[in-house]
């Protein structure tokens, strides 16, 4: 018996002699209601499963979608490729790239310098952290370069740095970039901004962080840039020095001021690449528009060959790359026989031990820096004095990691002719033996 048949009540004479007619007809009336609310209850179960099913498939293809377009747009490998010719030492350069003048430039505005950089601190491991986008930011750096042993200059030069940012432990993107430069075949040097690869695991986040360090990227060798060639490592002149202090503090109002009209009056109407005027030598235009800006797009796929591997940036090219590997586990495992030795027990000890260290490394570097004569003047007391920002106590160690690797190679690069003319020796006089 179906539940309508058992609810509703059946109406006999009975009912009729005792209720009368109206009462009848409230009771039918009623009957009816109960029916219909007893067919709508039987009904709404299934129309609310059709609705789950559906919200269900929209919610499913809308987190594919999501998760293809973050697929496609959150990770890039080589997402940028900025690159200026410059005539300046390379030892100066190595300087700047190594040096803080590249993060004040680095961090645009003074403000985010100290809030991302100078507010920064060191966890257990020795690892610098600071402010991310969400959560907090790890970045890691090591130095590699090459002297030219007929010159005894730096050949090349490179700054390799990786940022983390972690939210609740969960990496939301990983990113490494590298600056440098390199030495080409007319002897001038070629800087180079690089974006090796972004990976993002945070949809949307991972899309505007990426956005951003693209258009972060232009401004950044747009500046660097125009600090290198135009007022970096300026002469002991007080007014050449001011520009130089002007253009680094802060460089995007500083072009705004000096060089935004002149670079948009050169990429409008173009400009004499030649004119070498006292009136212009300041203020020539942008790399970015000059008619060499071709070497500013990226790496042409006849150099992703190994017949032009020569042709590649320097932590491009094979034998650089596993050096680049061997640089990175050195500077680990410094690291960690430095924390090991001094029995640190949490991110306090490990910064009162790298303070140390910093402190005896600037010391050392002022008392090399004195010791060169030739030079004619003294390293500025205040830039050698002791830092307590976490970013440049890091910087300035794996400066020195670098500079005791390169120490290390230089003397057995040394050992090696010697060593390979006592082989030839050897085997001319085995081969002497054996004809005999």
């Amino acid at each position: 018996m179906s539940p309508t048949m058992m609810i509703r009540p059946q109406i006999t004479a009975a009912s009729i002699r005792r209720f009368g007619t109206s009462g009848v007809t409230t009771m039918s009336r009623r009957s009816n209601s109960i029916t219909a609310t007893a067919a709508t209850a039987t009904a709404k179960p299934s129309t609310l499963q059709a609705l789950r099913n559906r919200n269900f498939a929209m919610g499913l293809g809308g987190g594919f979608l999501l998760a293809g377009l973050h697929s496609a747009t959150g990770s890039s490998n080589d997402f940028y490729d900025y690159r200026f010719k410059s005539k300046k030492d390379p030892d100066d350069l190595a300087s700047f790239y190594g040096g803080e003048e590249l993060m004040e430039l680095f961090c645009i505005f003074p403000i985010v310098g100290q809030i991302m950089m100078r507010n920064g601190r060191f966890d257990d491991t020795g690892n610098f952290i600071t402010t991310g986008f969400p959560g907090q930011l790890k970045a890691n750096m090591v130095f590699s370069d090459e002297v030219n042993e007929d010159t005894g200059v730096t050949d090349w030069f490179n700054k390799r740095e990786r940022f983390r940012d972690t939210l609740f432990g969960y990496t939301c993107w990983d990113m490494v970039i590298n600056f440098g430069f390199r030495t080409l075949e007319d002897g001038t040097r070629e800087c180079y901004h690089y974006g090796e690869y972004f990976h993002g695991n945070l949809p949307i986040v991972s899309q505007i962080a990426l956005l951003v360090f693209k258009v972060h990227a232009q401004i950044v060798v747009w500046s660097t840039e125009h600090h290198i060639n135009h007022y970096a490592f300026a002469p002991d002149d007080e007014e050449a020095e001011e520009m130089e202090e002007q253009s680094r503090a802060n460089m995007p109002l500083f072009l705004l001021r000096k060089f935004f009209w002149s670079d948009l009056k050169a990429m409008v109407f173009g400009y004499d690449e030649n004119d070498t005027s006292a009136d212009d030598k300041h203020r020539q235009p942008s790399f970015l528009i000059t008619s060499d800006s071709s070497s500013a797009e990226t790496v042409s796929e006849e150099d992703d060959d190994d017949d032009n591997e020569e042709n590649k940036l320097p932590f491009q090219q094979k034998a650089i790359q596993i050096q680049i590997s061997e640089d990175i586990a050195s500077d680990k495992r410094v690291m960690k026989n430095l924390l090991a030795r001094n029995n640190t027990q949490g991110a306090d000890d490990v910064k009162a031990v790298l303070i140390r260290r910093h402190t005896l490394t600037r010391a050392r570097t002022k008392a090399a820096a004195q010791s060169q004569m030739d030079s004619g003047k003294e390293e500025d007391a205040a830039h050698s004095a002791p830092s307590q920002d976490a970013y440049v106590i890091a910087k300035d160690l794996a400066v020195d990691r670098a500079l005791r690797r390169r120490m290390t190679r230089q003397r057995t690069a040394r050992l090696r002719p010697s060593q390979k003319n006592l082989t030839k020796v050897d085997g001319l006089e085995l081969d002497d033996d054996m004809d005999v």
